[in-house]
């Protein structure tokens, strides 16, 4: 189980933002900042949790592969808006689109995530790339992409140290 936390923060308070972060958080948790200053969800906290419950912020795993994990090179992470009843024709989506992009240059891993409660951002996806040129590459060429509203944006880990799930197997 992992806990996702999205956070919208002005670009102006990021140094704010980071000092309260290290005093209020555990070592266990990895903080990302967005590349750019202009998307959605400026940081993003992931952290393993033991507890299942369906407590805001708490993930179930849906789909692994690779090493989603990792400080080298940046971080896709999208969260979607998925309404009730619709879970199985997102992830079908999402596979399709995961599968056109996993061949690509640069492709390191993927964990697609769905809330275990009640959420707006129902499923989150993080994949880790080798550079944003690599992830422009992939992304230039037409693939299927789920049909529901999302908040994708490019990530570097500011805080903290990631598992390592697996080896890489692609660069």
């Amino acid at each position: 189980m992992w806990l996702i936390d999205l956070f919208a923060v002005a670009p102006e308070s990021d140094d704010a933002f980071l000092a309260g972060w290290a005093s209020e958080r555990g070592a266990s948790a990895v903080l990302y900042r967005a590349l750019r200053a202009d998307v959605d969800f400026r940081f993003v906290a992931v952290a393993p949790v033991e507890d299942g419950s369906p407590a805001p912020g708490r993930y179930e795993v849906v789909h692994e592969e690779g090493a989603p994990d990792g400080s080298e090179g940046v971080t896709l992470i999208n969260p979607f808006e998925v309404p009730e009843g619709e879970d199985e024709r997102f992830v079908a989506d999402w596979e399709r689109a995961r599968a056109a992009l996993a061949d690509q240059r640069g492709y390191l891993g993927t964990r697609l995530h769905r809330a275990l409660g009640e959420s707006d951002l129902r499923f989150v996806d993080l994949a880790r790339w080798s550079s944003p040129l690599m992830f422009a590459r992939a992304t230039q060429r037409p693939t299927v992409t789920p049909q529901f509203p999302e908040h994708p944006a490019l990530y570097s880990v500011v805080q903290g140290v990631e598992r390592r799930s697996s080896p890489l197997r692609r660069g």
